[in-house]
């Protein structure tokens, strides 16, 4: 599942790339239903303008001129991609908006510049639907602050953490205490930090969620700076169809081998989430690592 780098990678070049089209018309897949549905869809995006384009923790937020906005979640496989109209068409494609745009450039070819967002999704887990100005702030009242925020301090960081009763990777992957994180990076933010992922929350110590939250922020910059992870499955890509590079970098997700220690590194599943860590630099006990 696309997680904090990709999405923001995804947002980041769709509002280079196509705010000030307007959509001038929308096909939806008849196997695919969008929100609340496709003719309400179709009503409340066709002919109005994408004044900008944001998210809200991994979820793609398309700004309309008529208040309403557009929200895309990717879930397992889903793909937001950016093509020409004469581009051949994308397998399992569920929605397209037509957009256009005049400028000066296409007032002198006679005809407006012409893109299309194509939605994909394999799997169909993936969602795309028009909501209001007070759906979007209940959306952001589900989510809690993201690792990047200059607000979160080192003691609120702890204190959300301990807010749950669990280990600490299933923490972090709790939209609803610390948003963003995902199984990629969470797993790789507890290897830098030396925390074991099965560490219960509440022996979480200051100094653990002081160098946890140093970490995450380091390891998501990092994603953000490479575009983004790209699996051996290749569910993800850009907008414009072109993998991210973190993969290259991942710091013992997928690893055999310790990177700094050499052991063989250990694969357990919590809460079905594959999790990689070395049990030498990344121990139960970390009484010998926090001091």
């Amino acid at each position: 599942m696309p997680e904090l780098p990709e999405v923001h990678t995804i947002v980041t070049d769709l509002n280079k790339h196509i705010s000030g089209y307007k959509i001038s018309d929308t096909t939806i897949s008849s196997s695919y239903k969008t929100i609340p549905d496709n003719t309400v869809f179709k009503k409340a995006v066709i002919g109005k303008s994408i004044t900008e384009v944001t998210r809200i923790a991994k979820n793609v937020i398309i700004k309309l001129s008529s208040g309403n906005y557009i929200l895309i979640h990717l879930a397992m496989t889903g793909r937001v991609l950016l093509r020409k109209p004469s581009d051949k068409p994308d397998g399992w494609t569920c929605v397209v908006l037509k957009l256009e745009r005049k400028s000066e450039e296409s007032e002198k070819k006679g005809k407006p510049d012409l893109k299309e967002l194509r939605f994909t999704d394999v799997r169909k887990f993936g969602k795309m639907g028009v909501i209001s100005e007070k759906a979007i702030q209940k959306l952001i009242g589900k989510y809690g602050p993201e690792p990047l925020d200059p607000k979160l301090s080192q003691e609120q960081f702890l204190k959300i953490i301990k807010s749950k009763k669990t280990n600490i990777k299933n923490a972090l992957l709790d939209q609803k205490l610390i948003s963003g994180l995902g199984n990629i990076y969470a797993t790789d933010a507890l290897f830098l930090s030396g925390i074991n992922p099965q560490t219960q929350t509440a022996k979480i110590t200051s100094d653990m969620a002081k160098k946890l939250l140093e970490s995450s922020k380091l390891i998501l910059k990092e994603g953000i700076n490479n575009r983004g992870s790209t699996l051996p499955d290749r569910a993800y890509v850009d907008i414009f169809g072109n993998e991210g590079s973190q993969q290259k970098y991942f710091k013992i997700y997928m690893k055999e081998k310790c990177p700094k220690c050499n052991m063989g590194v250990k694969f357990i599943k919590i809460n079905g989430r594959g999790t990689y860590f070395c049990e030498n630099c990344q121990p139960l006990n970390p009484n010998s690592l926090f001091k």
